[in-house]
């Protein structure tokens, strides 16, 4: 969330990251086997209600222990495997692409039983008020349609929870395609690559890169999203209102 200097608010610019470097975590809250944890993007240094945003992988064996947001909800993307989340004691079995929604209050864990690494991504943001929904998975590729060239796939987070999220989506551009949006002023986005390669331009700076290259739009900035690949590229982004 934005500042608050000698009375007035400060807002930040953009932010870029990457998945290299990431923590080795054993038993990660009271799981089992190893994890690789690192955090992308923390929710002091961006505009809305974010808590931060997180990549993860789940070692072959490996789980992140049940636990429960008494402050924050959360979603999950499943970037590359498979897993079994347990959500208020009921198993559900995600693969990649699939969107899993965490509303406050419900006590939650995901194991990795296959003989493969895990990858998703996480985003936590603060909540509102009011009685929470239920949880959800959702398939979010199902959703892009057939046809060549750009298709975006949109997930409107607002009914699953009661914080100010906004929407969720799948971008998936073919070779040489490039999109241009200017983020609205109530709302701040970030930007994650799955697949392919990508140049995205934020005002006057440029952050290129593949798989795992992050990058956190301000309200009000221009952005352009350019596929610099010889494949599709596939990008997801995550929006949080701004007061």
């Amino acid at each position: 969330m934005a500042t608050v200097v000698r009375g007035e608010r400060v807002p930040f610019g953009p932010i870029a990251n990457d998945i290299s470097g990431p923590a080795r975590t054993h038993r990660q809250v009271g799981g089992n086997g190893v994890c690789r944890w690192k955090m992308l993007m923390n929710g002091m240094h961006l505009e809305g209600e974010w808590n931060c945003v997180e990549y993860v992988v789940i070692e072959p064996g490996g789980s992140v222990g049940e636990h429960v947001h008494l402050r924050t909800e959360e979603i999950y993307y499943i970037v590359s495997g498979q897993a079994v989340v347990t959500m208020d004691g009921e198993e559900i079995a995600v693969r990649a692409g699939d969107l899993v929604t965490t509303p406050i209050g419900s006590a939650h864990s995901i194991a990795n039983r296959s003989d493969e690494d895990m990858h998703f991504f996480v985003t936590e943001v603060f909540p509102g008020h009011g009685p929470a929904a239920a949880p959800a998975r959702l398939h979010v590729p199902d959703l892009l349609g057939a046809g060549a060239g750009t298709r975006v796939a949109h997930v409107d987070l607002t009914p699953h929870f009661t914080g100010d999220w906004r929407q969720f989506r799948l971008l998936d551009l073919a070779a040489g395609d490039s999109v241009e949006e200017e983020v609205p002023a109530d709302r701040s986005i970030v930007l994650h690559v799955l697949e392919g390669t990508a140049v995205i331009h934020v005002a006057a700076d440029a952050y290129a890169g593949g798989p795992g290259l992050s990058v956190a739009v301000p309200p009000k900035y221009a952005h352009r999203l350019v596929n610099t690949g010889a494949g599709p590229l596939r990008v997801i982004s995550t929006e949080v209102g701004v007061a």
